[in-house]
């Protein structure tokens, strides 16, 4: 097994790189990468390293992530597809589909999901584990004994804010989590279907009091009136959060008239938006029989210029709330793209599906044939290159 202390010729995409690097032909000059045992450090490419690994203008990006995931759900459409368009009706089949999840199908279904994600590139994937009970479910134990070397598994206790109507119940739930260990998070379905206030008090002062990060599924409609995000940004200016909040979906954002003000005061608490374009494209504004008239997502380009953290997700994979699905982020950032109007898919877009951290652990994914232009579409090939170690193959991934 080799392991390569460097390599040469990576072509990284402009978000990575400082104002003053040098371009050529209006493109950045490629890059000489360094793995050092605290982390990767670049530069101009200038003159030959015979024992680095010479990657000759190849595309390299940050090992990938996908924040976003439902490893519990994943693979059930062709047995529990959902008979309406539609969140609810998709929520009403999965619970049906629930009598399967024995440790044996959800082991089965949740691993293939870490295989295909893994194989894809990605370095850290967080899943949303659906509680039905204040009761940790089996999938909570299952998904939590899923490992890979390759990749970093986070799980998030989803369950629906009215669980955490009684404070004894919110510290139930929480302690359960705190004592998971790492990687673990504390989570909800805000929706306007169960809005309760007094319960959101609870999970946020639960986590508080556990230390634990929290993920919400919050406001997953288009409803002018939905009232998670708003009184969430409400609540932070008196009473601080000292962990990291994550806000995914935050559809109402798009209908909602103070959308604006609400975004700048959660500019200022540690909060990150997690868009889901192929799901709320496919869930929101949907009615039988008619095109749909709204995109369903949350705003995107508002919160990157106000400074708020953002990332794309994949969501649901192959279940009743989205019938494709293949847990590459490329898939994700190209709907993203499309959807949102986003800028240059590579040297813009793509800080949107990576890591934050990965080169730290000097972790990367190599695209050996593609171009700026074409990519993520044409010339998917890619491999993994940790450590200096190659992981992967540069074969046609698709599948």
């Amino acid at each position: 097994m080799n392991i390569y202390p460097g390599a040469t010729g990576a072509r990284l995409p402009r978000w990575l790189l400082p104002d003053s690097w040098p371009q050529q032909d209006n493109q950045p000059q490629l890059a000489t990468l360094h793995f050092h045992a605290d982390g990767l450090q670049f530069a101009p490419s200038e003159g030959a390293y015979a024992d680095y690994l010479p990657l000759n203008g190849a595309l390299v990006l940050p090992a990938l992530i996908e924040p976003h995931a439902h490893l519990d759900k994943t693979f059930t459409f062709e047995r529990s597809p959902a008979r309406q368009p539609g969140l609810l009706a998709a929520i009403t089949a999965m619970h049906q589909d629930r009598v399967h999840w024995s440790r044996a199908d959800l082991h089965q279904r949740a691993h293939q999901a870490l295989q295909w994600a893994v194989e894809s590139g990605v370095g850290l994937l967080r899943t949303h584990v659906d509680w039905f009970s204040a009761q940790a479910p089996l999938a909570w134990q299952v998904i939590g004994e899923l490992q890979h070397p390759l990749c970093r598994i986070e799980r998030v206790a989803l369950a629906p804010l009215s669980f955490f109507a009684s404070a004894d119940d919110a510290q139930h739930i929480a302690t359960q989590v705190a004592i998971s260990g790492p990687g673990a998070l504390l989570g909800g379905f805000i929706h306007s279907s169960n809005w309760d206030a007094q319960a959101f008090s609870h999970l946020l002062q639960a986590a508080e009091q556990w230390q634990l990060d929290i993920d919400l599924h919050i406001d997953e409609e288009l409803n002018a009136d939905a009232q998670g995000m708003r009184w969430l940004a409400n609540y932070l200016q008196q009473h601080p959060f000292s962990g990291h909040i994550t806000c995914s979906h935050s559809c109402a954002l798009s209908q909602q008239e103070d959308a604006l003000q609400i975004l700048d005061r959660l500019a200022l608490h540690r909060v990150t938006l997690i868009a889901l374009p192929l799901t709320n494209l496919l869930l929101q504004d949907a009615v039988p029989y008619r095109t749909p008239r709204q995109r369903g997502l949350t705003l995107v380009k508002e919160a990157q210029a106000r400074g708020i953290s953002l990332l794309l997700g994949a969501d649901n994979v192959q279940d009743a709330f989205c019938p494709l699905g293949s847990y590459d982020p490329l898939d994700t950032l190209f709907s993203g793209v499309l959807s949102l109007q986003l800028g240059a898919a590579f040297d813009e877009a793509s800080q949107l599906i990576c890591q934050p951290d990965a080169f730290r652990h000097n972790d990367m994914v190599i695209f050996p044939h593609a171009d700026t232009a074409s990519w993520p579409l044409r010339r998917r090939q890619r491999y993994r290159l940790k450590q200096g170690v190659r992981y992967g193959e540069e074969t046609d991934d698709a599948r």
